[in-house]
């Protein structure tokens, strides 16, 4: 059996998540993670004394040339998705990146060309497929238990950003590309959207603001704020699927509340991150049901009766159970060839271009077709 030899470019918090997933993988015998690479030596230094590491790097130019490795994670601020992903396409390397994929569709689509000339295969984290009542949500669409499907809609708020003197990167376009709030957080729940209805945004209506123009970024800083952090926006799905999202990263009290409501013609489904293990299924004039993370269906008061047997794991720990889910099925697909769920760089590249529409949209205060073909 082939063991995937690992590395990992950026460790941020994001980054951090990936080591402690693919170091969870290791035990079963498929990969390994043999490397890391960041510009601060002494925080990878110590990480690997931590967590076993063979060895550590702080050029990822040097780490690709010097290092026999299989498949690399990209954890790096934004603009740099690009030239990261390509010197690893071009060392001939699996890929898994962060989102968005890149901070334009010119970059992110000759990234999909790249791989696909190079047969390489590609994965983008989107996490969020992974949390096991979402792919029990997927299966009752798709087996047409809530009818025709209307309309999708709901939110991903946040507040982390919610004062002055609240200050990333990703508020400066120069880190973080043009968008903020729709591409950090908002490009989940569109990822979301497309699995479960397996349908694409066709069309798209966007209101874009930015509430707090300037932000303190040290005692004597202050920058200029050219990113949103709020997005209003209304999208049109193939098959004539409606949808309305609403993002925000300065909700007060909303520290990571992602959920959606789908509306069909015999049923509707409600989700929110705030009660990861289940998901409401309601029909017209008949009692609330309550789907579970093991497709179970029951009467609302029975689950309310049983809420400590069904409460399982916190909502951080489901999170980083999803992490290691999807980690593991990349890694899966490559070593035993296992039906793939993760979206791939081609999906990444969509969600670029949708973002890049509800930019277009914002300015020019109209609908923008998403141009998708070709993708």
């Amino acid at each position: 059996m082939k063991k995937l030899r690992v590395a990992i470019i950026g460790i941020g918090k994001i980054g951090i998540s990936h080591l402690k997933a693919i170091k969870a993988i290791e035990p079963l015998g498929y990969a390994e993670l043999a490397a890391i690479c960041s510009l601060n030596p002494n925080k990878i230094k110590s990480l690997c004394d931590d967590y076993d590491i063979p060895v550590w790097y702080t050029s990822y130019q040097e780490m690709l040339k010097s290092e026999s490795l299989d498949l690399v994670h990209n954890c790096t601020p934004n603009v740099l998705h690009y030239d990261v992903n390509r010197g690893i396409l071009e060392a001939g390397l699996y890929d898994l990146s962060e989102k968005p994929l890149t901070i334009d569709s010119q970059q992110s689509g000759a990234l999909v060309a790249l791989a696909k000339n190079r047969h390489l295969k590609t994965a983008v984290n989107f996490v969020y497929r992974y949390y096991p009542i979402i792919m029990h949500i997927k299966e009752l669409i798709s087996k047409g238990e809530l009818g025709t499907i209307y309309s999708i809609h709901g939110t991903y708020l946040q507040d982390w950003l919610l004062f002055d003197h609240d200050y990333d990167w990703r508020v400066e376009s120069r880190y973080g590309g043009p968008s903020r709030a729709l591409a950090d957080i908002g490009s989940h729940w569109i990822d979301i959207a497309e699995f479960l209805l397996d349908r694409r945004v066709e069309s798209i209506a966007a209101d874009l603001a930015t509430f707090i123009p300037k932000r303190i970024r040290s005692p004597s800083e202050t920058i200029i704020v050219d990113t949103e952090d709020f997005a209003s926006v209304l999208m049109r799905f193939e098959g004539g699927i409606h949808g309305c999202l609403t993002v925000s990263q300065v909700s007060a009290g909303r520290s990571n509340g992602i959920s959606f409501e789908i509306d069909g013609s015999i049923a509707s489904l409600r989700w929110s991150q705030e009660h990861p293990e289940r998901a409401s299924l309601k029909y017209r004039e008949e009692e609330e049901l309550f789907i579970d993370e093991k497709g179970t269906i029951s009467l609302a008061n029975e689950l309310e009766e049983n809420k400590e047997a069904n409460a399982g794991a916190s909502k951080q720990e489901r999170f980083l159970e999803a992490q290691q889910r999807m980690i593991d099925n990349f890694y899966r697909s490559i070593v035993f060839d296992d039906v793939p769920i993760y979206a791939d760089f081609e999906q990444g590249h969509r969600i670029v271009k949708i973002i890049e529409a509800a930019i277009e949209s914002n300015q020019k205060e109209r609908w923008i077709h998403s141009r998708h073909e070709g993708s």
